[in-house]
């Protein structure tokens, strides 16, 4: 009988006690792959940021929360701004105030437009403008796959996941629902109770971006929807002309006279990207160090509790190691034996704990959704957990060693009396 039909019949004639070593370690390989995968998403949980301006101007707020808003699509609804602030940045014109003070916004290469209006199921649509789309001089400005922006007040422009996700092509007709607030609705997303019936008119290329999970029409639409939100004079002294965001392309060193302008004579706040971008690394630098030190615990942990559990099994063999000598099993054949059982026992627990790992992480992932990227800009594959695998393959032969070097050190004759 070779070494590997040897193996074989012990697993099987220890039938019960197989079953709990494969069942023990095939949960520890499925725990441990879903917590490694979530540390990497939560790794990237900021990754999918949109890219685009050098700085954002919104209400008053945490930079943080501007950021966010802006750029990654999260959040509560934004407050307003008045659309004649816009106005005058973007025509670059001085600014004057009441303390005879004046300003002039030369150092602004671009400004552009951004207004939430409307969902469609849990995307987001924005009014904003042509300077949005197809920038020369950004590499990261959407460009379109098919189709053109939106030219009337009856088109919408989906990103590419948008359109992936509900099969989505050029002349389809849509439906959203306005989104203009959070406050004082039952519901809590904001929608009303009519609807907007808008036709696709471009389709963008992918990003890799939250620009990819958008919709995006012009801003006289937008601030007609506004214009339709009940309690509106609560909330915005200007009426309907106004935005969320202003995304701004700066000259060289042009963001501190912004700042200066914005932060201290407006009811605005001017954020410079990369500042919060570093601002929102370290904040959550902690919690992912935090995060990779428990991943690589429970790895190891489990790892150890499958050697140690192994090690128990193998080292009850003692007897049976010695039958096998004594009936003309070379030592070399024996430990052979000992290996062929660790690695049949790491691999069927694997293979299990793989199929339980594939089951269960979907259902995690939707309970922490908030906290992680989307799954269509960045997911997780189940070869991501192959750490884990190794660990627990690693951990079963390693068991074996102790039963190997108590079968080099046996004395056959003792242990059969």
């Amino acid at each position: 009988m070779t070494p590997f039909n040897l193996a074989q019949k012990s697993l099987t004639r220890r039938k019960l006690s197989s079953c709990l070593a494969i069942v023990s370690i095939a949960l520890a390989v499925a725990c441990c792959g879903v917590l490694l995968r979530l540390y990497l998403l939560m790794s990237q949980r900021f990754s999918t940021l949109g890219r685009g301006g050098d700085a954002i101007v919104g209400a008053k707020a945490g930079g943080i929360d501007i950021l966010l808003g802006a750029l990654n699509s999260e959040g509560r609804y934004p407050d307003f701004l008045p659309y004649k602030l816009f106005e005058t940045l973007r025509a670059q014109q001085g600014v004057s105030f009441e303390d005879g003070a004046r300003a002039e916004p030369d150092y602004l290469r671009a400004t552009i437009p951004f207004l939430y209006f409307a969902k469609y199921y849990n995307y987001r649509a924005v009014g904003t403008d042509g300077t949005f789309f197809n920038r020369p001089q950004a590499d990261e400005s959407p460009t379109f796959r098919e189709g053109h922006q939106a030219e009337t007040p009856l088109d919408i422009a989906v990103g590419a996941s948008v359109a992936e996700q509900k099969n989505l092509k050029v002349g389809d007709e849509i439906t959203l629902r306005p989104w203009v607030s959070d406050q004082n609705l039952p519901s809590g997303d904001g929608s009303h109770s009519a609807f907007l019936k808008l036709k696709v008119s471009g389709v963008l290329n992918p990003t890799h971006s939250m620009w990819d999970r958008m919709l995006y029409t012009t801003v006289p639409l937008a601030q007609s929807v506004v214009a339709t939100s009940p309690g509106l004079n609560d909330r915005s002294i200007w009426g309907s002309s106004v935005l969320n965001y202003f995304l701004i392309y700066l000259k060289p060193r042009g963001f501190q006279p912004l700042k200066d302008l914005i932060n201290k004579r407006t009811v605005a706040q001017s954020i410079f990207v990369l500042d919060e971008k570093k601002n929102l690394e370290e904040l959550t630098g902690t919690g992912q160090a935090v995060g990779l030190f428990v991943s690589a615990l429970v790895i190891l942990l489990g790892g150890l509790s499958v050697a140690s559990m192994l090690t128990t099994r193998f080292d009850a063999m003692g007897t049976q190691l010695a039958v096998l000598r004594a009936i003309g099993y070379k030592k070399s054949e024996v430990a052979q034996a000992l290996l062929w059982e660790g690695f049949l026992l790491g691999l069927s627990a694997c293979l299990i704990g793989m199929g339980l790992d594939a089951l269960l992480f979907p259902i995690v992932r939707a309970i922490l959704s908030s906290s992680l990227p989307p799954p269509e800009l960045i997911d997780a594959s189940i070869f991501a957990s192959s750490p884990v695998w190794a660990a627990a393959m690693a951990a079963t032969i390693a068991s074996v060693v102790f039963p190997l070097l108590k079968l080099y050190r046996q004395d056959v004759h003792r242990s059969l009396q």
